[in-house]
């Protein structure tokens, strides 16, 4: 159960790493102007698997957003899977992530990226607790390259996995967009996900009815969507990752 609440990530549906290319930025702007809350039912065939709250803080530091996960089991809310990602506020261009999936009764695995400043390099680290013991009973700690920038690319892009739910609300919301990035995941994988919107389509779900873009992300090994609603600021009101259906059931 505790790894249908992990599919959120993208980097899980991709089999290994691969050598990803040089791409331009795709974020072309922040839709939310204040402080979120998002509340999602999680479920798979329809049935209720979890909830997961999405939260939006600005300014934690000067130019800095933070972006929050919270996913809890439905049946056994000793199973969460928690996340937080310091980003650019301009860019979405990542800083930090820290991901844990936790067992309260069990373990804690604690899974970070750092990306290091100046450098086209990031930082893994993975420890491992058992509850109620203080030091880590496994640890990985090692560095994975982004892409350089090249002559027709000088800025290449590329986004955290865990700001994938806040990445397609800042795309060029217009049919016929197509773009790709460089994935990064806490889980040391480094990717190339193509993005494209291929219209408007009106969604139900618990906290309404949207008429919302349908966007697809594309990996080599898997197809996932979004429906991010055409009003401003964006809210994503339903996504398909892995096996898992995401949709709104809450604003506050």
């Amino acid at each position: 159960m505790l790894a249908g609440l992990a599919a959120l990530a993208l980097g899980l549906s991709a089999c290994a790493t691969e050598e990803p290319r040089a791409n331009p930025p795709i974020f072309v702007g922040a839709p939310w102007v204040g402080t979120e809350r998002l509340e999602y039912d999680l479920s798979e065939r329809g049935e209720l698997e979890g909830r997961c709250v999405l939260e939006t803080e600005l300014e934690v530091a000067p130019g800095v957003t933070e972006l929050r996960r919270s996913c809890t089991n439905a049946d056994e809310p000793r199973y969460q899977d928690n996340v937080t990602v310091q980003v650019r506020a301009d860019s979405l261009r990542p800083i930090s992530t820290l991901r844990s999936i936790i067992d309260l009764e069990e373990d804690e695995r604690r899974f970070s990226a750092t990306y290091l400043a100046g450098q086209d390099l990031v930082r893994f680290v993975l420890l491992e607790y058992q509850i109620g013991v203080e030091e880590p009973r496994e640890q990985l700690n090692t560095e994975r390259e982004l892409p350089a920038p090249t002559d027709d690319v000088p800025a290449p892009g590329w986004y955290d996995d865990e700001s994938l739910l806040w990445l397609v609300r800042g795309v060029p919301l217009e049919e016929g967009f197509e773009g790709a990035f460089t994935d990064v995941t806490a889980t040391t994988r480094v990717f190339d996900a193509d993005v494209s919107v291929e219209g408007r389509e009106e969604v139900e779900v618990p906290a309404g009815t949207f008429e919302a873009w349908k966007i697809r992300i594309q990996t080599s090994t898997v197809t996932q969507f979004a429906w991010v609603d055409v009003e401003s600021p964006h809210r994503v009101v339903r996504a398909r990752i892995e096996r898992l259906t995401y949709e709104l059931a809450a604003v506050d």
